[in-house]
């Protein structure tokens, strides 16, 4: 009975989401938006005047998975530069549908994450800590719709950090290698089989995340206040897809009394590819641009786009 986990989009999206973007230039602060799995990392010029201390971003985007159904994401952050470092706050909204045999499981995730780093003479790092809550839909079935006939919700937690170094190549070009990697841990809803009388059990779904990333990045514009980058990284994940032990719906004496089933985890490892721009509206609103795509995956190559305003003050 073979599932395919959102474990991994979970592990590198969702805990990545509100990781700063501080690869820049070391007498510039981080306050670039927070993008998932495609962060952006321009180095700002010596002569761009030194942001409000406070800045807040809404953000916005889709995946589209090539043999799933598309996720969703929106999410508002609150960042406090503090010399070259920073702290920030946000809260997001995650909705993506899980598609099991013929079943179609949606779930909308609620996430908190508190993250600090910083740029540190062109040396960057960003650590950050995610709570949550996953609330599960409506189970769509080929005889229509249920709701969970066992848990209706489970928790969301994650943990992560990233370090990289700027390396520039001119006054308008720069080089940036990153390492990333994040634990994440939720629970995935299992349908019993239909018609069989069976309560819908849970498995836990620890996932472990690394990756290896390189940018390069334009400063361009009269000021040298825009960017745009290309990246490509390579990463690897403890749990692309997720497997429930066989036999465990035919036999309850297996299930253990806290209503979870056993599972086994595949890893894999995949490549992506990404292109991002932050663009200066006016001295204090910034709009920033992203698209990415993933190729070798076993869960599914996935397609992702986002945009963000910062507005600082």
């Amino acid at each position: 009975m073979s599932r395919r986990s959102q474990a991994r989009l979970l592990a590198a999206g969702l805990a990545a989401l509100f990781a700063a973007s501080t690869a820049r230039a070391q007498d510039a602060p981080a306050d670039d938006a927070d993008l998932p799995e495609a962060e952006t990392a321009a180095p700002a010029a010596t002569e761009t005047p030194k942001p409000a201390p406070w800045t807040v971003t809404l953000s916005a985007g889709i995946s589209n998975r090539d043999d799933g159904p598309d996720g969703s994401w929106q999410s508002l952050s609150l960042t406090r530069q503090v010399g070259r470092g920073y702290v920030r706050g946000g809260l997001m909204r995650y909705h993506g549908t899980l598609i099991q045999a013929y079943t179609a499981l949606p779930s909308d995730y609620y996430v908190g994450t508190l993250g600090a780093g910083g740029n540190f003479d062109n040396w960057v790092v960003d650590g950050w800590a995610s709570y949550g809550r996953q609330e599960y839909g409506r189970i769509s079935t080929a005889w229509g719709s249920r709701e969970s006939t066992g848990a209706k919700s489970s928790g969301y937690y994650a943990l992560g950090g990233d370090f990289g170094r700027i390396l520039p190549l001119s006054p308008r070009w720069f080089v940036t290698p990153t390492l990333v990697g994040s634990y994440a841990e939720g629970r995935l809803l299992r349908p019993a089989p239909d018609f069989t009388g069976l309560v819908d059990l849970e498995t836990r779904e620890p996932t472990w995340t690394l990756g290896g990333t390189m940018r390069i990045d334009h400063a361009f514009g009269r000021n040298a206040d825009n960017y745009a980058g290309l990246s490509l990284s390579r990463n690897w994940t403890s749990n692309a897809v997720s497997q429930v032990t066989i036999g465990q719906f035919q036999d309850l004496a297996q299930v253990p009394r806290s209503g979870l089933l056993a599972s086994q985890h595949y890893s894999d490892a995949w490549w992506e590819v990404g292109a991002s721009a932050n663009m200066k509206l006016t001295d204090r609103l910034h709009l920033d641009i992203y698209a990415s795509r993933s190729f070798d995956a076993l869960a599914g190559n996935t397609t992702s786009a986002g945009i963000s305003l910062r507005q600082s003050f």
